[in-house]
């Protein structure tokens, strides 16, 4: 076997593509001096110095490559959780920046930077606590803009999933997963709700407040809970009347571990 091995290796270096045919000195414009090969097949060996930076240069280039086509997949999947973030039209590009504030109100100041504040806490690298927020007060204050624009943050700039949703929807869907031919169970439905990064609830306090309707609510409340899941429920009640509708369970939930309950009373943005 050894000898069928140096057979087979003797015959490769007399390969014309091996075989020296010359070594001369060059210089080259950029690097200097260096040695260069003529082999009996044609090929001459190029400045090793250039071929290095070449070689830098092609890697350079691949991960300029690599991360193009990463902020693409990302683009689309931003789009897609963007689409699947049930976001209403008119809350579709509300962000912090756009957020309008009142000139020397410092309540409303307070409550934006709390805000904010909360939206960082969604960071990849860091374990959310799975706080929560009331955001609580009179129509037009910018409730449902903030809340929609901490989903849009979690989107954009964590690629993390957010559902923007209301009491109604959520007994709708619930209801409907009892039906005959129902598309999904009620199981699967709670698992949903209770799985996105960000859940905002809307329109608490319209329900009827039927026992159906609250064991639908206390579920998916319950199983954010217990996946340390962040919830932000918007409402034009006042805190105690907030409670009475959600229900002392939920309620204590929404305000353990550092959850906030934000009081929006200042003027209507809208006139």
């Amino acid at each position: 076997m050894a000898v069928g091995l140096t057979h087979v290796g003797g015959t490769i270096i007399k390969l014309p593509q091996f075989v020296v045919k010359k070594n001369d000195v060059v210089t080259c414009s950029k690097h200097g001096r260096y040695t260069q090969t003529t082999y009996q097949s044609g090929r001459i060996t190029k400045c090793p110095g250039c071929e290095r930076d070449s070689e830098v240069q092609r890697i350079a280039d691949e991960n300029i490559k690599l991360k193009e086509e990463a902020e693409k997949r990302k683009s689309r999947r931003i789009d897609e959780l963007l689409g699947n973030s049930g976001i209403p039209k008119r809350f579709q590009n509300k962000t912090f920046d756009n957020y309008q504030l009142i000139k020397d109100n410092a309540k409303q100041e307070e409550v934006f930077n709390r805000v904010v504040a909360f939206s960082e806490e969604f960071k990849p690298s860091q374990e959310h606590s799975g706080r929560c927020i009331v955001m609580i007060g009179d129509t037009g204050t910018g409730k449902s803009h903030l809340a929609c624009a901490v989903a849009s943050h979690v989107i954009k700039k964590y690629c993390g999933t957010a559902r923007f949703t209301s009491v109604s929807e959520i007994n709708r869907l619930v209801r409907e997963s009892k039906g005959y031919n129902a598309r999904y169970s009620e199981t699967e439905v709670i698992e949903a709700f209770g799985n996105y990064d960000l859940l905002i609830v809307d329109e608490v306090g319209i329900q009827s407040g039927s026992d159906a309707e609250s064991r639908a609510l206390f579920d998916v409340f319950n199983a954010r809970y217990q996946n340390m899941k962040s919830t932000i429920v918007i409402s034009n009640l006042n805190q105690a009347q907030v409670r009475e509708a959600l229900g002392q369970r939920i309620f204590d939930r929404l305000k353990e571990g550092g959850g906030e309950v934000l009081v929006f009373h200042w003027g209507s943005h809208r006139g």
